[in-house]
């Protein structure tokens, strides 16, 4: 049940907002005079407009979000956000969401995924980190990766990292979330698709007394205990295995079981290159069947009598919902269309949509009985209806958010599956400044 009703969500993202303006000298350029006078635009406004603005060019997101009488120029507001830091976006998103309890947890854990997703951006070949030339003697791109930590019965976005894509390091950036939240007071459980396959990040996890569920590749799983007889043969299997992690060959290293050497282009960030110390890593590789010629190998530590071999099944596959939520992002949250072209501005833009995602999460997550069952189909909130109405409540043009929310419901069709078909993207780019 939840503990706070669409009023209060309303409520905290307006006073968390005014509490970055109440350390100005943190989050404006020019903290002496930036937002000093009355003006047509506030720093509540400055703040609330990326979140919101939608398909359309600057001059009638403008209108809309301030009407006829009150609307600024384009250039005004431009002026505005560039008084604003990044960082007081950033800071926005994620004071916002602490702020609220976890409402579904899995035997009391948080789930808590880690992926990453590609941002298009508009055509800058000035900015280094962003611009690639993907095709000899064509135009190039420019794109950033989002790593995130999304919440996967919450359907909330905790953490990102930004990257220019010239700079993607999606490990990286999973074993920096893994420190961050070493503190944390909440349990956790962080699964990870085999991108993420990596003795580093098992290691980082362990050594912060995290818990992890990472699927992995075939040749990786069976690389893990190459010594032991007819490992991971049977069609399933779950099998607990102490590996040693080196960075030389000596003669006393290579005589241990399941011994792995790192060579020193490759990323082990507890032991130094050249070392003789070893490390220890206790883990636990299942293996479970897809189909009748398929199968899936993860790699945990979660404990056997705790979590049964269909429950790591089924804790896998919830990995889906942050797929959905990309989605959902980028073109419910508008993420593909953009009104900026400056750095500062483009990073405003994302961390606004990030706040406007979770802000309607937590929206919908107070309508009760929304779930509809019946012969045929379950159904559930249609999460793209979902945020545009939010938009408008922000906006104060919606009173009724639950029984508009409630409206809109879309089945669930479970075990349908579709060809993926890769195509090329661009940003649908709406730039002003």
């Amino acid at each position: 049940m939840q503990h706070f009703s669409p009023e209060q969500v309303k409520q905290t993202l307006f006073s968390t907002i005014d509490s970055l303006a109440a350390n100005r000298e943190y989050y404006l350029m020019n903290p002496l005079s930036d937002f000093t006078r009355t003006k047509k635009i506030s720093f509540n406004q400055t703040m609330i407009f990326p979140m919101i603005a939608g398909s359309d060019n600057v001059s009638t997101e403008l209108l809309s979000f301030f009407g006829e009488d009150k609307m600024p120029f384009p250039s005004a507001m431009i002026q505005r956000r560039n008084q604003v830091k990044p960082e007081a976006f950033r800071e926005l998103f994620t004071r916002f969401t602490k702020q609220f309890p976890v409402l579904k947890t899995f035997n009391g854990y948080q789930l808590v995924a880690c992926d990453g997703s590609r941002l298009n951006l508009p055509y800058n070949p000035s900015d280094p980190d962003s611009f690639i030339q993907c095709i000899s003697g064509r135009k190039g791109i420019n794109q950033m990766h989002l790593n995130s930590l999304y919440d996967l019965l919450n359907d909330l976005f905790l953490d990102v990292e930004l990257q220019g894509i010239r700079q993607m390091n999606e490990k990286g950036a999973f074993t920096g979330f893994l420190d961050k939240n070493v503190q944390s007071d909440r349990k956790r459980i962080y699964i990870a698709d085999r991108g993420y396959a990596s003795y580093n990040i098992f290691a980082h996890a362990i050594h912060n007394g995290q818990l992890f569920l990472i699927r992995v590749p075939e040749a990786f799983a069976k690389a893990i205990c190459t010594s032991r007889k007819n490992w991971l043969e049977d069609p399933c299997d779950d099998r607990e295995v102490l590996v040693h992690i080196g960075r030389t060959r000596t003669k006393k290293n290579l005589q241990m079981d399941n011994y792995h050497y790192i060579p020193s282009r490759g990323h082990y960030d507890f032991l130094e290159v050249g070392s003789d110390d070893t490390d220890e890593l206790k883990l636990r590789v299942v293996k479970f069947p897809l189909t009748d010629d398929s199968y899936e190998y993860i790699v945990t530590n979660l404990p056997v009598y705790g979590f049964s071999l269909s429950a790591i099944k089924e804790l896998y596959g919830l990995r889906w919902n942050h797929e959905t939520a990309f989605r959902h992002l980028k073109y419910a949250g508008n993420m593909v269309h953009l009104h900026s072209l400056k750095k500062n501005l483009l990073l405003q833009e994302i961390y606004g949509k990030l706040t406007l995602y979770n802000f309607t999460a937590l929206i919908t997550a107070t309508v009760n009985n929304a779930q509809t069952v019946t012969d045929k189909y379950t159904y559930v909130i249609n999460h793209t209806q979902a945020q545009k109405a939010c938009v408008r409540f922000l906006k104060g043009i919606i009173k009724d958010i639950i029984g508009l929310v409630k409206k809109f419901l879309v089945p669930v069709r479970p075990g349908r599956r579709f060809e993926r078909n890769l195509r090329r993207q661009s940003a649908d780019p709406l730039t002003y400044r």
